[in-house]
C-alpha cells in the first residue's frame, strides 16, 4: 500500500493560550522592567490576527492565572505530523500547563500521543527545531539529555543531534535560531548564538543555508505555509531588515511582541503548529525515499 505524505511547515492549526494577568508579575524577572498587561494582551491578539492570514484555524485556550506563563504552549508538545510528544518543562511550576495541551492534541484533534516515561527528564518544546529533516534539541537550563532521548524515541525515523548550550545565556535553543526557510536556519551572530552556528555546522546531518542577523530576537521566527512571522522593523537593527529584504522570498508578515519580551517569550513561543490531516499520514519534507532509508537513525547522544 502506497503511503500519502504531507510537507514539512505546512499547517491548518495553530494552538495559542491567552496572557494571564499573572503574567504582569514577571516583570520582576526582567531586569526590573514592568509589564504593561494590556499591551501584552494587544500584542498576542495581533499575533492571532496574523496566522489567521496565514490560513491557520486557530484554537484558543483560556487563560489559566495559576500558570504565569501559559500563554507559551510551545514549551508543552514537539509535535511532528500526526504525532505530539507531551513535554516535561524543566520549571517544575510549569509541568502542569501540559494538562490541558494534551487534553486538545489527543481528544480534539486525535493525534498520536506520546509521554516521556523517564522521571528524570526535563523537555522544553522551544528547544527544539525540526528542520524538516532532522531535529536539533538544546541541552541547556530546561532541556537534558534524558529529555533529547526522550525525543529520539518518540521520532524514531527522524535523526535528533544534540546542541549543547551550557556555555550560552539563551532559555532556548529557538531563542537563538529557528527556521526561515525550507532549508534556511536564522541563527543569532552574537557570542551565544555562533556558539550554535558552530555545533549546528559541525553535527548536522543536511545541509542548510545559514542566515546570521545580528539580534537575538531577529533571529526566532516562524515558518509555515510557505510564510515568514518576525518581529517588526523597530524591534531589530536595521542591519537584520536588510538582510531579510535581501535573503527572503516568501511573503512576510511583521508583529511586534516588544511588551511580551520583557519576560523573555520568543514568538514561536506563542504558538503550537499542527498539522491534522484526514487520515494518518507520513511526513516526508525534502527528502526521497532512498534518503529517508539511509537517515532513519538516531544520532547517539553525548
Amino acid at each position: 500500500m502506497t503511503t500519502t505524505r504531507s510537507t514539512a511547515f505546512s499547517y491548518n492549526y495553530a494552538i495559542i493560550c491567552r496572557v494571564p494577568r499573572s503574567f504582569a508579575e514577571r516583570g520582576a524577572l526582567a531586569e526590573g522592567r514592568q509589564i504593561d498587561y494590556e499591551a501584552a494582551r494587544d500584542e498576542h491578539r495581533q499575533l492571532v490576527d496574523v496566522l489567521r492570514k496565514c490560513s491557520l484555524n486557530i484554537i484558543e485556550l483560556q487563560e489559566d492565572e495559576d500558570y504565569k506563563d501559559c500563554c507559551c504552549v510551545e514549551d508543552c508538545a514537539v509535535i511532528i505530523g500526526g504525532t505530539a510528544l507531551i513535554t516535561r518543562p524543566g520549571l517544575k511550576v510549569r509541568q502542569g500547563e501540559t494538562k490541558e495541551i494534551r487534553r486538545v492534541l489527543k481528544s480534539d484533534l486525535k493525534l498520536r500521543i506520546q509521554e516521556i516515561h523517564d522521571g528524570s527528564a526535563t523537555l522544553d518544546g522551544g528547544d527544539v527545531l525540526f528542520t524538516g529533516k532532522e531535529i536539533f534539541v538544546g541541552i541547556g537550563k530546561n532541556t537534558n539529555e534524558a529529555g533529547a532521548q526522550a525525543v529520539a524515541e518518540a521520532f524514531p525515523e527522524y535523526v535528533v543531534v544534540p546542541i549543547y548550550m551550557e556555555a550560552t545565556k539563551a532559555l532556548h535553543l529557538k531563542s537563538l535560531c529557528s527556521m526561515a526557510g525550507r532549508q534556511v536556519i536564522a541563527v543569532s551572530s552574537s557570542d551565544c548564538g555562533t556558539k550554535i552556528y558552530r555545533q549546528i555546522k559541525q553535527q548536522a546531518q543536511f545541509s542548510y543555508e545559514l542566515l546570521k542577523l545580528e539580534d537575538d530576537s531577529a533571529a526566532n521566527m516562524i515558518y509555515l505555509n510557505g510564510r515568514l512571522i518576525h518581529r517588526t522593523r523597530d524591534e531589530m537593527a536595521d542591519v537584520c531588515w536588510s538582510v531579510l529584504d535581501e535573503k527572503i522570498l516568501n511573503p512576510r508578515h511583521q508583529t511586534s511582541i516588544n511588551e511580551l519580551s520583557k519576560a523573555r517569550v520568543t514568538l514561536s513561543s506563542l504558538v503550537l503548529l499542527i498539522n491534522k490531516e484526514k487520515r494518518a499520514r507520513k511526513l516526508v519534507s525534502n527528502l526521497q525515499d532512498e534518503d529517508m532509508d539511509r537517515y532513519a537513525t538516531i544520532k547517539t547522544l553525548k
